[in-house]
């Protein structure tokens, strides 16, 4: 049986990241208690399960959706885009559900901002961007026109794995 085999960035990186997350643990129990800290470390857990469980699974549904649904084209421009959106509004749904407004009603920095005009802002750049992607692609792929040939070998790997 053949182990995976770590390069020396990993074991620099090993103990760093270790020693990071120890002080911020040690941080957080120091600052808000064992009771706060053990909040924190079941979000934290929660948040990797629904992760995991629901929102991969969804984001990989949508793109073989896609992959299946859409022409060669704009295949990858509407992924890319719908990815892009898919992380954009996760970021930005509290702000846009106003979280955090309600505990201090009194401070006007907190969410100053229309995060809505802002959201649907950066949503049009993104979409425009990739329609502009798939105009490109489209114009290049007119009949007569070769795309380059692929660099995989006939086993499905890449020329740069042998």
């Amino acid at each position: 049986m053949s182990g995976t085999a770590y390069g020396r960035a990993y074991w620099i990186a090993l103990p760093l990241g270790g020693a990071i997350m120890t002080f911020g643990l040690i941080g957080l129990v120091g600052d808000k208690g064992i009771s706060t800290s053990l909040d924190v470390g079941a979000w934290l857990v929660a948040a990797d399960v629904a992760h995991d469980f629901v929102l991969a699974p969804i984001a990989c549904l949508i793109g073989a959706v896609a992959a299946r649904l859409l022409p060669r084209w704009c295949r990858a421009p509407v992924q890319a885009a719908l990815l892009v959106t898919g992380v954009l509004l996760i970021v930005v749904f509290p702000a846009l559900r106003g979280y955090g407004h309600d505990q201090v009603p009194d401070n006007p920095s907190v969410q100053p901002l229309d995060y809505t005009t802002s959201t649907l802002t950066v949503l049009a750049v993104v979409w425009t961007g990739a329609a502009a992607w798939a105009a490109v692609r489209l114009a290049s792929a007119g009949p007569g026109r070769r795309r380059p040939p692929t660099r995989a070998r006939p086993d499905g790997l890449p020329t740069s794995r042998r």
